[in-house]
């Protein structure tokens, strides 16, 4: 599709100051969230890094920004004001700004850790998106970025009808690594949250299977190698920028 297909920036900030208005306070994330969370956190201490400054790509109200507040500095941007708004009156430990990361001034080879949460999927340029990510980075400096997983996304119901000023480009784990290869060098890929009823996955993910596999292994374990084996629902990437 187009760029010039793609709807306005206004109206895509309109879309998203109305989303993180309604939903993804502390106190309301669901279960995904604060799986995909842990995730994250657990790559972002396992990186073992000193006080790093830490940017938040899309960090909408800043829940997430103020959990990465406990490992380092943390700026957090999004597009909407309203939503930057929120984030700021929470008065959290974190320097919050509101703009198009394609026309603000972010300070290039500065940051020790990159993280975009569900946002690239949502931005027509990815290419150029990740270009924007691998330019604030320092050298050597660390993305951890996650989105739908495609393969999954095609065999389930998960969504409904989104507006029009709703952009979606799910991406499969080979687009990822294609997308990334570019500035980047990938140190980790899994997926996590298993799911989907379409295709292949009404058969993985039947009961009858299930119940097969839970006399082999425990639900935790047949689980831990559907994510492994690129069954789960969001694409969790850990990559390292290049020279």
């Amino acid at each position: 599709m187009a760029k010039s297909s793609y709807p306005a920036l206004s109206d895509q900030r309109g879309f998203w100051e109305t989303w993180n208005l309604t939903v993804r306070d502390p106190g309301d994330l669901n279960e995904w969230c604060i799986r995909r969370a842990d995730v994250m956190l657990r790559y972002l201490q396992g990186l073992d890094l000193r006080d790093p400054a830490i940017l938040d790509l899309g960090c909408g109200t800043g829940w997430f920004s103020e959990m990465l507040a406990t490992f380092g500095t943390v700026t957090g941007v999004d597009l909407a004001e309203g939503v930057i708004a929120r984030a700021k009156a929470r008065g959290a430990n974190v320097d919050f700004m509101a703009g198009d990361i394609f026309q603000m001034s972010l300070p290039e080879n500065h940051f020790d850790v990159v993280v975009s949460q569900e946002v690239i999927a949502h931005v027509p340029d990815q290419a150029a998106y990740l270009e924007k990510a691998a330019d604030v980075l320092r050298r050597d400096g660390y993305l951890i970025i996650t989105t739908p997983n495609k393969f999954v996304v095609d065999r389930g119901d998960f969504f409904p009808a989104q507006p029009p000023e709703h952009v979606e480009k799910w991406l499969t784990i080979r687009q990822m690594r294609s997308l990334l290869r570019k500035r980047f060098r990938v140190l980790r890929s899994t997926t996590i949250i298993p799911m989907g009823h379409r295709g292949i996955l009404r058969v993985i993910n039947s009961p009858k299977v299930n119940a097969v596999l839970a006399g082999l292994s425990s639900p935790e374990n047949i689980g831990a190698l559907k994510e492994r084996l690129g069954l789960g629902y969001i694409l969790v990437t850990v990559a390292q920028k290049g020279d």
